[in-house]
């Protein structure tokens, strides 16, 4: 988590209802000026659609229960059923996986509503969706590999593969990627 602040000067979606984000960019004097806590929102369209820092709390704020989302009823309520993209929720995730390279980090990446979301945009077929990375453990099964693999490269999510319970892992290719977004490092060291 402390190095959030050095990969993204973006939006940064969770889905973890405590104030850990916000702490570790505050210690860098960093601040969230837009957010959107569950449906709950502050300068968060503004900063977004001008690339500038914001947070977004999938299931709201630890702080705020009217902010929460986590019953079906709730559920049902912020992103519409079926989807409404009037509604702010599900309107700013279809913002992001549209005009941003996101990546993924810490989620299991199974089926849930983010990723119905996504699907449901990529199947209109209305956008040109960029490319995606997720940092992910490596299945022991070839055949659950191939077909998590299929699934995330449907939507537009190129997994990234490291050996499983092997975590350490995730901080090395953060790291990495770093580097070489700092010109510390370029592809073709890496032999690319």
């Amino acid at each position: 988590m402390n190095l959030l602040p050095f990969i993204t000067d973006g939006c940064i979606i969770t889905t973890n209802f405590d104030d850990a984000i916000e702490q570790v960019f505050k210690k860098k004097n960093i601040a969230f000026d837009g957010y959107m806590h569950g449906t709950q929102q502050h300068n968060f369209f503004s900063r977004l659609v001008r690339g500038q820092r914001c947070l977004m709390k999938l299931h709201g704020d630890a702080d705020d229960q009217s902010s929460y989302i986590l019953a079906q009823s709730q559920y049902n309520e912020a992103y519409g059923k079926p989807f409404n993209f009037k509604l702010p929720l599900p309107k700013a995730l279809r913002q992001l996986y549209i005009s941003n390279s996101l990546l993924f980090l810490g989620c299991s990446l199974e089926n849930d509503m983010t990723l119905s979301l996504f699907h449901h945009v990529k199947q209109e077929n209305d956008y040109e969706i960029p490319e995606h990375y997720a940092i992910l453990p490596e299945p022991d099964s070839i055949t659950v590999k191939k077909e998590k693999e299929s699934r995330l490269l449907a939507l537009n999510i190129q997994p990234i593969w490291y050996p499983d319970n092997k975590h350490e892992f995730v901080e090395s290719l953060l790291l990495l990627a770093i580097d070489m977004a700092e010109n510390r490092i370029s592809t073709s060291e890496l032999g690319a």
